[in-house]
């Protein structure tokens, strides 16, 4: 570190520190809305589901108190002592072992979610494992900023490489993660229109999600390794933690959009005279149903059919350990053709072979 105290020294060490602090207050706020917007929307996801989203939350509060704590001491506390500008407010080194806590769960969701898709846990499992070294590495980081209390003796070989590691995993993972959600999903496309649409919207919201939080943290881990002698590289990792919380809540909440977008499809190719999908296409609709609603609770629900006449089963938690929100259709013990049919404009023939749809 250097302790001229002059202006660019206090810039890129406490300016950073504050400017980073600003941006994750503000994303704290927003994955506050998130939290209240999932508990309103999903109230009958899995319990398991609500304590991690909480959680999430908890540990992303206690995140920003840490920062703001440490950011006050710098700033505000050593106000016009440069010698204390070497110092690292302690606070700041438990920041590092919060940040790992978030990443470490929302990794975890993602592993389980990938698990529940591919039906590969040899995929997810080492998944699981990058994450934990990840959290093994920023704990033991965070010990040893708590101990050594010095910017310059925290960049030397050790523990610095430590550090390096942790961060180096963190974007590691989060690569993986999206790179295998995105070939999946590109396994899955089909010859129809809105099954089409679907996975491309979720493939493009899976590259927007991941490539940020991805883009951020390789970020600060340059800053880290090319200008080890500001705190730049601190003022970015103070948004990790929270871009992550806001990548799993947004995961979440966005089910409910892309139901809507999968029925308003359907419901544009029936009306535009498609057929309905074939028997062979049963599993890519079961997948794509799986990961619009991975973790709803809702059981024993009857049979559904929806505008496609497609099928939907919901699978118990405790067989396949995977969950399925039917769309919002009617049952198939209510379903009344001539009701349907009847407000449409059609001959006689044309109803009389739509009265039996096929059923996948």
């Amino acid at each position: 570190m250097h302790l001229s105290g002059d202006v660019t020294t206090v810039a890129t060490v406490y300016g950073s520190m504050l400017l980073g602090t600003c941006f994750g207050c503000a994303l704290t706020g927003i994955v506050f809305v998130q939290c209240v917007l999932y508990y309103k929307l999903y109230p009958g996801d899995f319990a398991w589901t609500k304590a991690l989203v909480f959680l999430v939350w908890a540990f992303d509060m206690m995140h920003t108190v840490c920062i703001v704590s440490a950011t006050w001491e710098s700033v505000i506390t050593n106000f016009n002592e440069p010698a204390k500008m070497d110092q690292i407010p302690p606070a700041l080194g438990l920041s590092v072992a919060v940040t790992a806590v978030v990443t470490f769960m929302v990794h975890c969701f993602f592993a389980n979610r990938i698990r529940m898709l591919t039906k590969r846990w040899y995929i997810a499992a080492p998944l699981v494992f990058l994450a934990f070294l990840r959290l093994f590495s920023a704990c033991v980081s965070t010990s040893e900023i708590i101990r050594l209390k010095h910017y310059s003796l925290f960049i030397k070989p050790y523990p610095s490489w430590v550090f390096t590691l942790g961060v180096t995993l963190s974007a590691s993972v989060e690569v993986i993660i999206t790179t295998v959600m995105v070939i999946f999903l590109g396994s899955r496309k089909t010859g129809f229109a809105n099954m089409t649409h679907v996975i491309n919207s979720l493939i493009l919201y899976t590259l927007e999600t991941g490539a940020f939080t991805t883009l951020v943290t390789i970020a600060s881990l340059l800053c880290w390794l090319l200008m080890r002698h500001n705190l730049i590289f601190l003022g970015m990792h103070f948004a990790i933690a929270k871009l992550y919380a806001n990548s799993l809540l947004a995961t979440l909440n966005m089910r409910k959009r892309f139901r809507v977008d999968h029925v308003t499809s359907s419901e544009r190719d029936y009306n535009n005279g498609l057929p309905p999908l074939s028997p062979g296409l049963n599993k890519s609709n079961f997948s794509v149903n799986r990961m619009l609603a991975p973790t709803m609770g809702q059981r024993n629900v009857p049979l559904n059919v929806n505008v496609e006449t497609t099928i939907v089963s919901q699978i118990d938690e405790n067989k396949d350990h995977c969950d399925i929100e039917t769309m919002p259709t009617e049952t198939f013990a209510g379903y009344d053709p001539n009701r349907r049919y009847n407000s449409m404009e059609r001959d006689s023939s044309d109803r009389e072979d739509e009265k039996y749809p096929s059923l996948v």
